[in-house]
């Protein structure tokens, strides 16, 4: 998947499944959430799940720093891009590059505690270019979208402690193309009783 076609999926749907389970595979699967990220799992196992999930019209993204049995190289790279992963999440900048000379979209995380890990933060992903940035924790993108916007040429995606609609919200409204979270309700759209 190129960096364009996430964007056009990322605009189907503003949040992406948080995988992290079976059970949150399945549920993902029969959720409006077009986007799936599976940030834990067993990555020789994600082949018939991928499967299923472009028969729907998903994207599978992978956090290869988190799934267990893939090499956290440019092999296992390769292997998950042989097994049909769309795009990779990783916080490692070799791990940005491999997945760019393998064709797949990458997302960088950008884990901020404080000032000074947003200060390093910012100038680790500039080095990088990964095609997207995920700001961790998510809650707080308001907060820091116009240094980052400044800073960095995005897009942005806020993941962690998205747990309802109004933070959805919010997160758009600062700049994030998508949010990542692992709570369910988010997973489907809002039906008028």
């Amino acid at each position: 998947m190129i960096k364009q076609e996430f964007l056009r999926l990322a605009r189907m749907y503003p949040v992406a499944a948080a995988i992290k389970s079976h059970e949150d595979m399945e549920i993902a699967l029969s959720s409006d959430a077009i986007l799936l990220f599976i940030l834990k799992s067993d990555g020789l196992d994600l082949a018939s799940f991928i499967a299923r999930a472009h028969q729907q019209g998903k994207g599978v993204i992978v956090h290869i720093d988190l799934v267990s049995g893939v090499g956290k190289d440019r092999p296992g790279i390769q292997y998950l891009r042989q097994n049909g992963v769309d795009a990779i999440i990783t916080s490692r900048s070799t791990l940005v590059a491999a997945g760019r000379a393998e064709g797949l979209t990458t997302i960088q995380r950008l884990l901020l505690i404080d000032d000074a890990s947003l200060e390093s933060g910012v100038k680790t992903i500039a080095r990088a270019q990964p095609d997207i940035v995920e700001v961790l924790p998510g809650i707080i993108f308001p907060e820091v979208a116009t240094k980052l916007h400044k800073a960095l040429p995005g897009p942005f995606i806020a993941g962690g402690f998205i747990r309802t609609r109004d933070d959805v919200t919010r997160m758009q409204k600062a700049g994030e193309i998508l949010c990542s979270s692992s709570a369910y309700p988010l997973w489907t759209r809002q039906t008028k009783a």
